[in-house]
């Protein structure tokens, strides 16, 4: 039963009055069973809010407001707050029994030390600040579900749209809830930088306690139409009630569901009441069976404005269908006579229309709402067997999918048609002409895996020793090239350090694999494994294949050099640096080419020498940056002291012209003069000026990286005489402009998992700095089978990271390249180089602490049990562990046992 209007008003102005009187319209605490309604279309909204004040950082608050016109039980709720980084924590949990009327308010305020200082008293305290660029979020009890969040940073985990600008000074400021011409807080687009005011030199916060103040809003959508069919050029009025008087200006709409084109029912009368009219005009092809508007957000300002003395209407609608909607109110039909018709077949999921997926659904758009539409007036084309089954999205729009019987395994064209029987029908009976659609979309299935060959390139040497070394890759079909890279490369042969390159031949079935370096000599064999790369329709391939994938690859070529005075150099020169460029005829281990490796056959004496490689490890600079005895600089590298990749050392440098004459122009010597006796004056008395106070620059940011590591050694880098777990390694790199202190500073393995973080000792590293940290110091075991290399900033947040996948072999390396700390790409096939520049080869010498009595290494990956270093590694084992067994082919591959017919069982683990 509907109550009567004036009874509720009265009901509305008792409370109003009570308020007044006591101040004492306070947060109800009482269970409510409340009447059955629809869902709310928004909820309880962030208000006004501040994180700095006139107290500081802590003078903090955070006011909640009830727009709804229902009342919503938010016991439990959370306050959570982020920082500019995005790290989040809850600050403060609503009590049980708390309910926000409409137009209500909640203030929640920080209490602690230098807090709240507003006079208004807070419903609710925290004691942990909010950062002053952070953000906070209003969550459902779960801290996930976020019913507002505002801002003040793009790095804010808590935001809606653009973010606020952070607060400064110690003004009584605060961002509130309110468009720039005012009105209540009821503004709410889903964008902080839309919904927010900045009060400049005022705050208004408000608690449960305050005057309720509602917000505008839609009560009631019906028509004065009478109930009926309506057909093209009637005119149907639709009247929109709201709960207070609000005027118009402009020409607001209103969007009503009318078959496949939605027409607008533009705005009539009713400025100055609580009631709108909008008019509508059939037009030819509108179709509804029972006219409603299209969704809760039908009626739009389009450029006017519908405004009441709260402020801003909320123009949201109740729900279609629901209580208080024009189809619930209204029985009106919209019928032009003309049969229906089919529109468009569409895939709608998937969408693509290469796939292999054994359920597809296609979407059916009628010309005007349809009835009687089931699996039975339709037929699937191409497969067979499969069963259909119908969804209605609207009256107009149906979903048919097919599933099962040969779709699994088909390949071909897939369907979807009228049958010739169907039965479909628009409101009034009128049939559906049996007729294709204009638009009649089809799926190609494709559940057949791509087959992969990889073969030598035409014309590529076997042997060589000469990079690059190309392969032939051919697909059976075209692939997703985006899915084909190089880590689907598996190199099988005994050659290492590899770098390899794809070059799609443009047809994406086609491509040529290169070997662009090789660190190792040996033999060069490519494969790659099944399910690493997908065909268009989501098939991964098979196992590649090879009639001859092979190449053996021997560099037995000492490199050679020249240098000669650099383009531009000045000979002679005056000033400093004086440059000469070195050309090695193939690239070299460019970590160890020092300025030691220069020797000067010129005049010239005291000279510092510094390199610079321009990045392919072939061409560098050498500068004399220093110079004690001026004369001729004559630099020459003699053999023997770099080498390749492969390790083949260098041959003695030759030049065309490498001499500079440095002359540096004399220092003149000043001769003092005598002079005249000065006849002594009056001295003016000076007016003092103030001395202007440069303001201090922010000192420039720690900038502190992990450079590189082994997670399993093959060699006794930390050189204690033993090969084990104690020389796995983490290399730190400041590549920054100012010295860092790493104490405070941690490093750790895969979060929550492993090892305890390691803190750093109190060492001091200078810009370009590094220093290595054994296993045997921080006591860090990285896993061989994959894990987590962490650095932790004092304040415990993550500042650099790398997780990597199994360690393929003993001393393989992971290190950034180029070597530039932060700025770098990771790369999984570095040479070990603790301490030194990364690079991509070198040489392992045998290290000092090695004698013939030791026993051998066994590098077993520590991810296996100790009974297989018993039972492999020496002395028990007598070292019958091979490479070839656990990395060469994979370990987890599947092995058959014989039967063996003994007192001893044989298994595996």
């Amino acid at each position: 039963m509907r109550r009567p209007k004036p009874f509720v008003r009265f009901l509305f102005f008792i409370f109003l009055l009570a308020c007044l009187l006591t101040g004492l319209a306070g947060t109800v605490r009482v269970p409510v069973q409340a009447a059955p309604q629809r869902q709310a279309v928004f909820s309880v909204v962030i208000s006004e809010f501040r994180f700095l004040g006139p107290a500081g950082g802590n003078d903090e608050f955070i006011e909640l407001y009830n727009p709804t016109a229902a009342t919503i039980d938010i016991s439990g709720w959370l306050i959570r707050g982020s920082n500019n980084a995005g790290s989040v924590s809850t600050r403060a949990t609503i009590p049980a029994s708390t309910f926000l009327a409409p137009g209500q308010y909640y203030l929640v305020a920080n209490n602690a030390a230098g807090g709240y200082s507003g006079a208004t008293l807070a419903d609710l305290n925290y004691t942990t600040g909010i950062t002053d660029d952070g953000g906070v979020a209003l969550t459902l009890s779960d801290g996930v579900t976020i019913m507002d969040a505002v801002g003040l940073s793009a790095g804010s985990a808590y935001k809606e749209g653009t973010p606020l600008t952070p607060l400064s000074g110690t003004a009584d400021q605060s961002y509130e809830r309110k468009t720039a011409s005012g009105g209540g807080n009821c503004n709410d687009t889903d964008n902080n930088q839309a919904d927010f005011t900045w009060n400049q030199t005022s705050s208004n916060p408000q608690n449960s306690a305050s005057l309720p103040v509602a917000c505008i809003s839609v009560t009631n959508v019906t028509s004065p139409t009478p109930d009926g069919t309506y057909t093209t050029g009637n005119i149907i009025d639709v009247t929109v009630s709201f709960n207070a008087v609000v005027d118009v200006t402009g020409t607001p709409t209103l969007l009503l569901e009318t078959g496949i084109t939605d027409r607008t029912a533009s705005y009539l009368s009713g400025s100055g009441t609580n009631t709108l009219t909008f008019r509508y005009t059939v037009a030819a092809g509108d179709s509804s069976i029972d006219l409603d508007y299209v969704s809760t957000s039908a009626l739009a300002l389009n450029g006017g404005s519908i405004v009441g003395a709260a402020g801003n209407a909320i123009l949201f609608l109740p729900d279609p269908g629901a209580p208080g909607s024009l189809s619930d109110n209204k029985d009106i039909v919209i019928d032009n006579g003309a049969p229906p018709s089919l529109n468009s077949i569409r895939r709608q999921n998937p969408t693509v229309a290469i796939t292999n997926a054994d359920t597809l659904t296609f979407r059916l758009t009628f010309t005007e709402t349809v009835i009687g539409v089931d699996a039975s007036d339709f037929v699937l084309t191409g497969a067979t067997g499969a069963a259909l089954s119908v969804t209605a999205v609207s009256g107009s729009v149906y979903d048919v999918t097919a599933s099962g019987g040969t779709l699994p395994a088909y390949n071909g064209a897939v369907g979807l048609d009228l049958n010739p029987a169907q039965n479909i029908t628009d409101a009034l009976g009128n049939p559906l002409p049996l007729a294709e659609p204009v638009v009649d979309e089809t799926y190609t299935l494709d559940n057949t895996a791509p087959s992969v060959m990889i073969e030598q390139a035409t014309g590529q040497a076997d042997p060589t020793g000469v990079p690059p070394v190309q392969f032939t890759i051919i697909f059976s079909e075209a692939i997703n090239p985006s899915t084909f890279t190089v880590s689907d490369i598996r190199q099988t042969g005994s050659a290492n350090f590899i770098a390899w390159s794809i070059t799609d031949s443009g047809d994406n079935q086609n491509f040529t694999l290169t070997a662009t370096s090789i660190g190792q000599n040996g033999t060069l064999v490519p494969v790659i494994d099944a399910g690493t790369v997908f065909d268009p329709a989501g098939n991964t391939n098979l196992a590649s294949t090879s009639i001859d994938n092979s190449v053996t690859y021997l560099d037995t070529t000492p490199p050679a050099v020249t240098i000669n005075q650099a383009t531009g150099q000045a000979d002679p020169a005056t000033a400093l640096p004086i440059n000469f460029t070195v050309v090695f005829s193939e690239p070299i281990v460019a970590s160890i080419f020092t300025p030691s490796d220069i020797t000067q056959t010129g005049t010239a004496t005291g000279i510092t020498w510094t390199i610079t490689n321009s990045g392919d490890n072939k061409t560098f600079t050498v500068s004399a940056t220093a110079v004690t005895v001026p004369g001729t600089l004559r630099p020459t590298i003699p053999a023997n002291r770099v080498t390749d990749l492969v390790g083949n050392t260098n041959l003695a440098s030759t030049s065309t012209d490498n001499t500079v004459t440095y002359a540096p122009p004399p220092t003149p010597t000043v001769t003092p003069t005598r002079t005249p006796t000065r006849t002594r004056t009056p001295t003016p008395v000076r007016t003092a000026t103030p001395t202007r106070t440069a303001t201090p620059l922010p000192p420039p940011p720690p900038l502190l990286a992990i450079s590189e590591f082994v997670p399993r050694p093959g060699s006794d880098w930390n050189n204690d005489g033993f090969i084990n777990t104690g020389d796995e390694y983490i290399e730190l790199l400041n590549y920054g402009v100012v010295n860092i202190v790493l104490s405070g500073y941690k490093l750790d393995d895969e979060v929550n998992v492993g090892s305890a973080p390691f803190p750093l000792p109190s060492i001091t590293l200078k810009p370009g700095e590094r220093y290595v940290f054994y296993g045997s110091q921080t006591g860090l075991l990285l896993s061989d089978g994959g894990d987590g290399v962490r650095l932790l900033k004092p304040n415990g947040q993550l500042m650099d990271a790398y997780n990597y996948s199994v360690v393929q072999f003993p001393n393989q390396s992971f290190c950034r390249l180029p070597d530039n700390g932060g700025a770098g790409d990771w790369n999984m096939n570095c040479f070990p180089t603790p301490g030194l520049r990364n690079s991509l080869s070198g040489n392992i010498l045998r290290p000092p602490t090695l004698v013939e009595e030791d026993q051998p290494f066994c590098p077993i990956a520590d991810t296996l049990p100790y009974e297989f270093v018993l039972a492999e590694c020496a002395p028990f084992g007598n070292n019958i562990w091979n490479r070839a067994y656990w990395d060469r082919f994979g370990w987890y591959g599947e092995r058959t046992l014989p039967n063996v017919d003994g007192k001893w069982n044989v298994f595996a683990d």
